[in-house]
């Protein structure tokens, strides 16, 4: 069995580039029986099981068998008979031959929780972030991560809907890089630090199916900033990756009154943002505590802002918490 080294992570980054691409083919030919809705109410296809097998079966291959958190599992399309033939006849395409035995063992092994803090590696995964996007045509990504004992040191995340398609890498401190999914050079991504002019509006994401209420609060955390509020339409990580790519200035995510937001729907990003020079954050200014399992249950947000606005956005957002009674005043009881 291979060991783990951190010099071959650019292999990680083929794996995931050629897994982005077989997304976006097997996209063209998705029948309706491949779409499965959970009993959480959220949709997965066979093509993100698939992908979940394929990525997970080929990074065992350079980097040994490591720890892993990952959304899909034996149970996202079991007993679905005509996704689960769909799943297989894509994986016989994309050249997997793993057998039953390895499927079953990609799909038992991402089901792990709790801290990862005194883990040397764990790898993160959503094979795609966004499944309604991606069935719907709109934005979605398959999203990879690595932390190192509960922090992230690696992510590459592939974005068909941003910039062209591009995929976007990142090891810690040494900048996010795009790569087009057709092929062609390495750039680094840079995200603006000038601040906005007077009279020019500030570009916030709100998701594709957003309430009026996310309209009227997101329109209402851009405008906190001193400035008109434009939103931009994306989901998923693709939010950030509008800010990465200088397409959006703030984005965000925010917990409300559940449990925390699921840990694979953010970490690739958070690396890739910060390595681009965006500010990351909760509402308070801190860190996001990446080291706790499954979900983000010790941040009240994800924030992800360009040009200097991240710590306007958070003292909205904390003020917005207060108010609608997620958290108790500072003082209170």
């Amino acid at each position: 069995m291979p060991g783990f080294d951190l010099d071959d992570l650019d292999l990680a980054c083929e794996v995931m580039h050629d897994a982005t691409n077989h997304a976006v083919a097997a996209r063209e030919g998705l029948p309706p029986e491949a779409i499965v809705r959970k009993p959480d109410g959220s949709v997965v296809t066979a093509v993100d099981v698939a992908l979940q097998v394929l990525i997970l079966s080929r990074l065992e291959e350079v980097f040994g068998e490591t720890a892993t958190i990952a959304e899909e599992d034996l149970a996202s399309i079991g007993g679905k008979p005509a996704a689960e033939a769909h799943c297989r006849a894509l994986l016989r395409e994309w050249g997997y031959e793993g057998g039953e035995a390895g499927i079953e063992r990609a799909l038992s092994r991402g089901g792990r929780d709790g801290s990862t803090s005194g883990l040397e590696r764990c790898w993160v995964l959503d094979p795609i972030d966004g499944t309604q996007g991606y069935i719907d045509h709109d934005h979605w990504c398959p999203c990879l991560a690595l932390l190192e004992r509960g922090k992230v040191i690696f992510a590459s995340n592939g974005f068909p809907t941003v910039l062209g398609g591009m995929l976007l890498s990142a090891v810690k401190d040494g900048g996010s890089w795009w790569f087009p999914l057709c092929g062609g050079e390495f750039t680094r991504a840079e995200v603006s630090q000038e601040p906005l002019r007077p009279g020019e509006a500030v570009r916030v994401v709100a998701p594709a199916r957003a309430t009026p209420s996310q309209v009227r609060v997101r329109r209402e955390v851009g405008e906190s900033t001193g400035h008109a509020c434009t939103l931009v339409h994306s989901d998923s990580q693709a939010k950030y990756g509008h800010v990465i790519a200088g397409l959006a200035d703030v984005a965000y995510s925010r917990r409300g009154d559940g449990p925390g937001k699921y840990i694979w729907d953010h970490a690739g990003a958070i690396l890739l943002a910060r390595e681009a020079g965006a500010w990351v954050g909760d509402t308070d200014g801190s860190d996001i505590d990446l080291s706790l399992g499954r979900r983000l249950g010790g941040n009240r947000a994800v924030i992800c802002a360009a040009r200097g606005l991240g710590g306007s956005v958070a003292q909205a957002l904390a003020l917005r918490d207060v108010a609608e009674g997620h958290v108790a005043a500072r003082g209170g009881a």
